[in-house]
Parts: C-alpha cells; structure tokens; sequence
C-alpha cells in the first residue's frame, strides 16, 4: 500500500467534506481509501472496480482521485481547453456549470473581510464581504443549518472569516462563495462572543455541578475524539495506564470553528456505543484556536451526552465553554490519563497492601500453629508413652488371667459333659412315661368313641349339621341326615311320630 497517497486521499476527503458539512465516511470509507492506495487504479474502469465507488460517485469525484493518483490534482484539463477538434461534443450548460463546480471544489479557501449585507432566508441566506483596502465585494451563500451551527449572529460591518469554495448557482448563472463555517476574527470580538454565551449557559445551568455526571470508578471503555496527527494522541495513550482499557478512538479536527461539524460528528458516533467515559483532548492554543470549544451547539450536546465526558483541552486564560460543560474537566490530555488510572493504581496499591497484610498474618497464623503442633506432639508423646506402660501392664496381667481361664474353661467343660449325660437320662424316662399315658389315654378314647356305637346299629340324624334330638326339632318335608358307620344317608321327614 502507497501510505503517502493514503494520506493525500484522507486529506482531500476531509477537505471535501468539510466543503460539504457531511461526515468523512459520506464521501468515501477507509477501506474504499486503503483499496485505491494499494491498487492505484488508472482509468474509469479501474476505479470503479473498487467497492464503495459507483457511478454517481465518479462522476463527483472521480476525476479528483485520479489525479491524486498520477500526482496532479489538476486531473484532465483538456476537457476545460476549448480544442478546435470538429467531432468534439460540446457541453450543455448544465453540463459545463456541474464540470465547473467540479473543479471550483479544488479552490477552497478562508477568506477575511467585513460583512457588507445580509439576507437570511428560511433555510439559507445571502451576505456579502467586503475587502476593506480595495472596497472589493464577494458575494457569499450559506446554508442556514450550518450558519446556526457556527454560533454566530452576523451583523453588518462584523469582520469574519468564511470557509468553503466557490460554485455557480446552475438556475441563475450567479458565482458565489459557498460558506460552510464562519469565525470571528480578533481577540476581542471572540472574548466578547465567549463571555456572553458563558452567561447565557451559566443561566440555565448548564455548568452547575447538580447536572454533572460521575465518573466510573474503575472505567476500561474509553472513547476517545482528537485528532490524529500530533503529539496529543501518542501523549494520552503512551501515559494511559496497562490496566485493560479498551479504546475506540474517532479522528476529528480540534482546531478553529471549522472543527465543530468533526466534533459533532464525533460524539454522534459514540451515541449508541457501549463505553464507560468519552475523553475529548486536544493541546493548548489560543481563543481563535479554541473557537469550536466554545461553540454553542458542541457545548449543548456535550452538556446533554448520556456517557460522562472527560475534557482536557489546554488553554492560555480563558476554559472553554465545552470544558464547562464537560463532567470532568482538567487542564491538559495527560491528566485525563492521570484520572483515568487513578482509581486502578489506588486498587492497584490496597492490593499489594492486602498482600503483605495477608501474607504477615498467615506467617503469624503458621508460627502460632507451629507452635501448637509443638505443644500437642509433646503431650502425645507422654500420653503415647502412659498408654503403651499401661498396655505392657494389663497384657501380663491378661497373660495371668489367660491361665486361669484356661483351667475355668476346662473344668466347665466336665460339668457340661456330666450334665448333658444327666440331661438325657431324664429326657429318655420322660418320654417313656409320655408314652405309656398317651397309649392309656387312646384306650380310653376308643371305649367312649361315637364310631364304635355306630358300628353297632345306632345312628346319628342331623338338620343343617344341628343333632336332632327331639322330634320337635323337624318338620314334615325338610330334609335330614342321618350318620351310620360307614356313611351319610339323605331323607326327608314324610311323617312325624310323637310318643
């Protein structure tokens, strides 16, 4: 890649647009840049091979980037030489005037001089400068949004400086001056400018400590809006901290009221970003200098932002107004590092201190212990020692006893042997005398045993298993039963009989 030529397109974008009050990436993306920087495209064709480029696109701007590439900004004049070639197309005036326009681009300038009118219009107005040593008058047309973003009430006879370029109005054929800021020119004039916004915000509170908001104790999203080129930048990063930060940082201009589309722009980008504080840093300069600092509509918005704001921006006297406004504000970029690392290298500090603290009390929690270790190993041992002394002891005295019980167990055993035999003995005569009163007892049985009257002609009747032993007992028809020896016979009572 061709960083030289990178760095002539970003410049020319960022020319181009602030010319045209649009955000950098309206005109082309870093990506678009870095692409024609590596390829260096010679032709149409080429060039609108890269992504990002399109017709409409070239036609705008096409022409400049190639001369850029081939190292003239001056691209093909031929078209503006008037050549005596009979087949050359002409122009329509449209054409010619959007071709002039194209390239009054290249011309912009800031240009000094006294307001000599004023028109302002609903969405635009006309004024015009005068030259105050010739009388010479440019004619000058503004878009209102952007005069109302420059913070100025312009009166006839005000000196100013304009920035923006020059351009034909197609429908009138009128050349004029198209303004994109304006600055006021002297010390005084923006002293007094400065003062009276001052007051004005100072009265609805927009530098009152109430409205401020904290900032994170221990903060590692940081978005950070300077400029690119500068010391600022390699200062705030090279003095921030290596305490995890993680940086999203937009490139903006910091210098002039030329600065204040890029600021605004800027803080738009972090709207929607998740980031714990904005730092907004720049170096010191003088009141001109610092003139989009103290820009109404920068102030308000910082004022308003959702994400505290850190401001060092280095001034001579007076602070700027968005310092003002700012939750936060010091006097140079390197002590926002100075805030921002504060709080990490005080937790940084109570940690080496808890450290030393923790390891001095584990050092004093192992001797005390150590030394209680000691203590116990001590009585251990005594009572270690008492213990084994005890057991010699009762081991001889259980040897002793080991004896005894040997014989104990011995003389047991006869005893068990003799009355087993005892026990049998008598187990044996009593089951004999059971026998003899059971073979009694079943004599005694059969002789009273209802089988054996049976067996002799009597019989057993019987209703529903009930003895009948009265002939009031049966009804004529029911069925009896009537148990002989050798089985059951069923009836039924025909006749009863009564004796």
């Amino acid at each position: 890649m061709d960083n030289e030529l990178l760095q002539k397109l970003k410049d020319w974008r960022r020319d181009i647009a602030q010319k045209e009050s649009v955000a950098s990436f309206h005109i082309f993306h870093n990506i678009t840049l870095e692409t024609i920087a590596s390829l260096k495209p010679k032709t149409k064709e080429e060039l609108m091979s890269i992504k990002g480029i399109k017709e409409r696109k070239f036609e705008k701007y096409g022409a400049n980037v190639l001369a850029l590439i081939n190292g003239n900004l001056k691209s093909d004049e031929s078209n503006v030489q008037n050549k005596e070639r009979k087949d050359e197309k002409p122009y329509t005036i449209s054409g010619y005037l959007n071709f002039l326009n194209t390239e009054f681009r290249r011309y912009g300038a800031r240009v000094q001089g006294e307001v000599n009118s004023l028109d302002i219009r609903d969405n635009y107005l006309f004024l015009s400068l005068k030259d105050k040593d010739d009388k010479s008058i440019l004619s000058c047309f503004m878009w209102k949004n952007n005069y109302e973003l420059c913070g100025i009430s312009l009166e006839i006879g005000m000196e100013i400086i304009v920035d923006g370029f020059p351009e034909i109005y197609p429908l009138t054929g009128r050349f004029n001056f198209r303004v994109s800021t304006i600055e006021l020119v002297g010390e005084g004039a923006l002293k007094k400018a400065y003062d009276k916004l001052r007051q004005k915000l100072e009265k609805e509170g927009l530098f009152s400590t109430e409205r401020k908001k904290p900032i994170p104790e221990f903060p590692q999203r940081i978005g950070l809006i300077t400029s690119e080129t500068g010391a600022v930048i390699h200062d705030f990063l090279n003095n921030l901290g290596k305490h995890g930060y993680h940086t999203q940082f937009v490139n903006s201009k910091v210098e002039g009221q030329a600065a204040v589309h890029d600021l605004l722009s800027a803080i738009n980008y972090f709207d929607d970003k998740n980031i714990d504080v904005l730092v907004i840093i720049r170096g010191g300069g003088s009141m001109e200098s610092l003139q989009a600092f103290n820009n109404e509509a920068l102030v308000r918005k910082i004022a308003r932002f959702n994400t505290p704001i850190i401001c060092g921006i280095g001034h001579e006297k007076d602070v700027p107004l968005a310092s003002l406004a700012a939750d936060l504000t010091v006097s140079t970029p390197t002590a926002v590092t100075v805030i921002l690392n504060k709080s990490w290298e005080r937790a940084f500090n109570d940690i080496q201190i808890f450290e030393r603290d923790i390891i001095h009390k584990y050092q004093k929690v192992l001797a005390d212990r150590k030394y209680q270790i000691e203590i116990f190993s001590s009585q251990l041992k005594r009572k270690s020692d008492f213990i084994f002394k005890k057991f010699e002891s009762i081991k001889g005295r259980f040897g002793k006893n080991l004896v005894t019980l040997d014989y104990v167990f011995k003389n047991a055993k006869k005893i068990l042997d003799h009355s087993s035999a005892l026990l049998l003995n008598n187990f044996k005569k009593n089951l004999d005398q059971l026998g003899d009163y059971l073979n009694t007892t079943e004599k005694r049985l059969s002789v009273i045993n209802p089988m054996r009257q049976l067996k002799l002609g009597y019989s057993i009747t019987s209703i529903g298993g009930k003895i009948v032993k009265s002939v009031k007992q049966v009804k004529r028809g029911e069925e009896i039963d009537i148990q002989i020896f050798d089985g059951k016979i069923q009836s039924q009572v025909n006749n009863i009989i009564n004796e």
